[in-house]
């Protein structure tokens, strides 16, 4: 070939490799284009709020308020996945729970504000459209969408963020979306949560996946046919629709080589069900490295747990109060005092899942599980004890020695205070297992659970409003996904078990801690796992068993019994559950058992 020619093709193929290169270089990497979707979406929420919602207000056309209201919720839904991962403290602004922040630290009440606010407002029965304070609320949120729009210009995403983010909203959607929990009057969840995986469904089609698109289209398709709240199956839509969906866009993660993003939160970062057995990492709870467990402390705490030497007096150990056959309670409504003939406060509460927690006691006192553990023992009603004395008569035991050295890695086997508390927590983090027929139905044993069940589940996370204070899947006061603070309600539990003459209990829970009008009558939302043997039940074990405790959400709480509170935080309104319903719920309740371990 002439020289001339092959310079000729040498320079065209050049001439087309650069080619290839730069139209390479043109196609938008997905984040890039996830994040140009993401501000188009966001104008389009500002629109809204901006040229609908406002001037409704404006003009006190409730019709319009409505209509303009739940547009625009529901477009926040599609780019809330970006807005709860990116923008966390915005989001709250935006969408958070219609009660008050305290800031203990700060001494600081911080007034709720956005949507959640809106709704309370827009829904209420006395609003006729001409509300200052709906118009106020307007504009705070113009304000909020502006701050995220400057901020978001300069933010830079990764795959990795991206995947995280979808995941934790298919979590959001599972514990909170479905249950109703941020539009309890308005009952717009179910299209609330077509519209996020509307939103989850723009994120993949940049990463190209035939699958992961189908089985989201599957689950909106799923929302749309099926749409009435009341009847929704929840317990299908997680188990066949939503987690697969969310262990499909794992695989696609894995397919494209992203790394997994290291959040440090409560579930581990490669957990894609809340109902898989380890979905939670427990060293999430404790305050630094060299306080995580293990097998060693695990042990030594249970020796611990179960010996009278914490007690001054001999004759008391933490299972004097915890046992273990009863679900780490004690069967009676108060527990006794050490010098027996008096009762404690307040009733017994469960150790089981105590550990996934970010609040001990009813009264939120402690803020780790250490924390508690000093205040038991050093309680002279409860241990009379002292961890140095303690410490000092363990240093004295050989077999003790032992312990300490293997827990703790210490050749010369040395107790003190701090290692006695840590011990117990980490033996109380252990009673976790996650082993009940409810769980072994959502890793899919479907024999596990009968027709009431399954229908006491939905009606759990649905009509009777459950689910919006006991979260999925420790059915505590932890929110998903982020699982980061312990809730506290006020529900008006009454000093007796009567209807007709209901007086408020006095202990006044959290108001004798804090003196906060908000505080007054509220107490922690513990755990409702093993709770079919842990009665009787409420901080004061009032009641006897979970018929009566059902009927007592089903009234209304306190104000559906007479209790007249200012400050009562579960709704008022009667749940109209049937007595075939109410039953259906305690035979849910009764399968969050732990089972025995083969």
């Amino acid at each position: 070939m002439p020289a001339n020619y092959r310079a000729f093709f040498i320079i065209a193929f050049i001439a087309v490799v650069l080619s290839f290169s730069y139209c390479a270089s043109q196609k938008p990497q997905p984040v890039l284009a996830v994040k140009e979707n993401f501000d188009q979406e966001l104008n389009k929420l500002q629109s809204v709020v901006d040229n609908r919602l406002l001037p409704a207000a404006r003009k006190n056309n409730v019709s319009r308020i409505k209509q303009a209201f739940l547009a625009a919720r529901a477009q926040y839904k599609t780019i809330e996945y970006y807005l709860e991962y990116f923008f966390p403290t915005t989001a709250v602004m935006l969408n958070g729970a219609p009660v008050d922040e305290i800031e203990l630290g700060e001494n600081l009440v911080e007034n709720p504000t956005g949507f959640q606010v809106m709704e309370a407002i827009i829904y209420g029965d006395d609003f006729k459209g001409n509300n200052d304070t709906l118009i106020n609320e307007v504009k705070k949120m113009q304000l909020n969408l502006k701050r995220v729009a400057r901020f978001n210009e300069q933010y830079q995403l990764t795959d990795a963020q991206l995947f995280d983010a979808m995941r934790l909203e298919i979590f959001r959607i599972t514990g909170l979306g479905i249950s109703g929990f941020d539009t309890p009057d308005a009952l717009q969840s179910l299209p609330e949560v077509a519209a996020a995986l509307q939103g989850i469904k723009q994120v993949l089609q940049n990463y190209k996946d035939d699958t992961a698109l189908a089985k989201t289209q599957s689950a909106i398709n799923y929302l749309q046919q099926h749409n009435n709240f009341n009847g929704f199956d929840r317990l299908t839509f997680i188990t066949a629709y939503i987690a697969p969906l969310n262990k499909e866009i794992n695989q696609l993660r894995l397919k494209r080589n992203i790394p997994l993003a290291q959040s440090g939160f409560a579930l581990r970062e490669d957990a894609t069900s809340l109902f898989e057995p380890e979905a939670f990492n427990i060293n999430s709870f404790v305050s630094n490295s060299s306080d995580f467990i293990n097998a060693d402390k695990i042990a030594l705490g249970k020796a611990l747990f179960n010996d009278v030497v914490l007690s001054n007096t001999g004759n008391r150990n933490c299972a004097s109060c915890h046992n273990a056959t009863k679900a780490f309670t004690d069967d009676i409504p108060k527990a006794a005092t050490i010098a027996g003939g008096k009762t404690l406060l307040r009733n017994t509460p469960t150790l089981a899942y105590a550990g996934l927690q970010r609040g001990f006691f009813y009264d939120l006192k402690a803020g780790t599980l250490e924390d508690q553990a000093l205040d038991v023992v050093h309680q002279k009603d409860e241990m009379n004890g002292s961890l140095m004395q303690a410490a000092k008569r363990l240093n004295d035991t050989k077999n003790y020695q032992v312990m300490f050295a293997k827990a703790f890695k210490d050749t010369a086997g040395k107790a003190d205070a701090w290692r006695i508390q840590h011990a117990l927590a980490s033996y109380i983090r252990s009673l976790a297992p996650f082993n009940s027929r409810f769980d072994q139905y959502m890793r899919g044993n479907k024999s596990m659970l009968n027709d009431q069940e399954k229908l006491g589940f939905n009606l759990f996370m649905g009509k009777a409003k459950c689910g919006s204070c006991h979260f999925a899947p420790v059915f505590n006061g932890m929110a998903p996904p982020l699982f980061n603070k312990s809730e506290a309600e006020v529900l008006g539990v009454p000093a007796k078990p009567d209807t007709a003459h209901a007086r408020i209990d006095a202990d006044l829970g959290r108001y004798s801690l804090y003196n906060y009008p908000q505080y007054k009558y509220a107490f922690k939302t513990s755990t409702l796992r093993n709770i079919s043997k842990t009665a009787p039940y409420m901080h004061n074990g009032v009641y006897q068993t979970l018929e009566q405790v059902v009927d007592f959400y089903n009234r209304g709480g306190g104000a559906g019994i007479g209790i007249e509170l200012d400050n009562q935080t579960l709704s008022d309104a009667k749940l109209k559950l049937t007595k075939y319903e109410c039953n259906a719920i305690v035979a849910f309740l009764k399968t969050l058992d732990d089972q025995p371990v083969q």
